[in-house]
């Protein structure tokens, strides 16, 4: 029977008690964890998340930046000037050098203040940059919810997997208790000459294949574990002392939104967003190289003031009397600059169809994807309820084939067939559970939703 239930055996006991060793890094982890919760952890601890949020932050100041090139610029300027100067020579009319009789001393001290204004009033390539530097910001936006999303479906795909093991390995140990309890019939049966020696023998090789199948299954199931705790930004250690708990429920999967799903995908996925708005900063720098062909006009204005006082005046004159102001406006137009712009026209309108091509790819590689993710969902979903049905009459079979075992009715080989049925049966519906669980996990990375959920009991025997 598939049920959500705490991990039991020994062997499990005896393998994690050494790593359940106290520290400050072990409260990083609760002992239970379900899959929202470890999502959570990798959303906060993601090195690749961090280093994405970065450069969100760098786009947006880039996008301020474009917006301050519409600003007029402003500059004030202020300077105190003194200068003195002794003269001990001159020169004489035939050229030679005269010493004079007493030296000769002589300076000069100045004052000025000034403000200074700019204004492009029209260039166009700011129009283009502000363009660009806003599709750049999407971008980065959507690339770190990309990458959000990438990292959710990697841990939930992880966690399914981990989770997976952990069943396994409960229903390994189910199997020795099973094993264990059929061998001590077998030997009773033995006792009265009911069975032969064959028979004890395959008993005991069957508990002994149980074991065998806990150790591998514990072995599995610590590498799970260490795989998860490193997707979550966590040491390997720290994820073999926790418990995954099931939350119980699962995605309910409707035939005819399948094409929902899809449509949703290609309409909702990041990645797609994050190539729509490279495509859109491709198309600005395509019309910042057609800008250069316009001219640039640019607007200035200027005040000052500035005085020449006697030396010996105060040094600091903040109320010079010459006054002064300035108004000018230009105008420029290249003409021609070696083909450069041609140049720069060109390899933007390379770079627009390259970013063009990899969106009208990229969006038939996801739709593929998507269409196989909804067809493996579909097919599970439809085998579920099979396979869970199977489980449980193959656990009736064994119920009632032990008790014709222990009354002597079947032979142990008819027992064997039996167990056999029921461990098939319920690996079975364990394995089409998680893949059902993890195909919705890597659905969800397209920016799809499973909004309807159906309780564990609804699908389980």
């Amino acid at each position: 029977m598939i049920r959500p239930a705490p991990l039991v055996g020994a062997a499990v006991g005896c393998l994690l008690v050494g790593t359940t060793a106290a520290g400050p890094a072990r409260a990083q982890l609760p002992d239970t964890l379900d899959v929202n919760r470890a999502v959570e952890i990798a959303l906060g601890n993601s090195p690749a998340l961090s280093i994405a949020r970065s450069q969100a932050n760098v786009a947006g100041l880039s996008r301020r930046q474009a917006l301050t090139d519409f600003l007029p610029a402003a500059s004030a300027s202020m300077s105190f000037n003194r200068s003195t100067f002794t003269r001990t020579t001159y020169q004489a009319a035939v050229g030679e050098t005269e010493v004079l009789s007493e030296p000769l001393e002589s300076g000069s001290q100045s004052a000025s203040q000034g403000l200074n204004f700019s204004w492009t009033l029209f260039d166009a390539r700011r129009f283009t940059n502000l363009e660009r530097a806003a599709a750049d910001l999407r971008a980065a936006q959507r690339g770190l919810d990309d990458r959000q999303a990438s990292v959710a479906a990697a841990v939930k795909r992880q966690f399914y997997t981990a989770l997976r093991r952990q069943e396994q390995l409960r229903l390994a140990s189910e199997q020795v208790s099973d094993r264990q309890r059929e061998l001590g019939v077998t030997q009773r049966r033995y006792e009265i000459a009911a069975v032969s020696r064959l028979d004890v023998l395959s008993a005991e090789s069957n508990l002994l294949r149980a074991r065998v199948d806990v150790a591998t299954a514990t072995a599995q199931f610590e590498q799970s574990l260490t795989a998860l705790a490193t997707l979550l930004g966590l040491t390997p250690e720290q994820g073999l002392s926790v418990h995954l708990s099931d939350t119980g429920e699962m995605p309910a999967f409707n035939p005819t939104a399948a094409e929902a799903l899809v449509r949703e995908a290609l309409t909702g996925d990041p990645e797609l967003l994050q190539l729509q708005a490279r495509l859109a900063a491709a198309s600005a720098d395509s019309w910042t190289a057609r800008s250069r062909y316009l001219p640039i006009i640019s607007a200035g204005f200027s005040m000052g003031r500035g005085q020449s006082f006697e030396l010996g005046s105060p040094f600091f004159q903040f109320t010079p009397d010459d006054l002064s102001s300035g108004f000018s406006l230009s105008a420029s137009w290249q003409l021609f600059d070696g083909f450069t712009r041609e140049t720069e026209l060109a390899r933007a309108g390379q770079m627009r169809a390259q970013a063009r091509d990899r969106l009208f790819q990229r969006r038939l590689e996801i739709e593929q994807e998507v269409r196989a993710t909804v067809g493996q969902i579909a097919q599970v979903s439809g085998t579920l309820e099979l396979a869970r049905r199977s489980a449980q009459i193959a656990r009736q079979r064994l119920d009632m084939t032990r008790e014709l075992y222990q009354n002597g009715t079947v032979d142990f080989t008819r027992l064997q067939q039996a167990v056999d049925q029921v461990t098939t049966a319920e690996l079975q519906l364990l394995n089409l559970r998680f893949d059902y669980l993890i195909a919705w996990g890597d659905l969800s990375q397209y920016g799809t939703v499973a909004r309807n959920t159906v309780p564990v009991s609804a699908r389980q025997p």
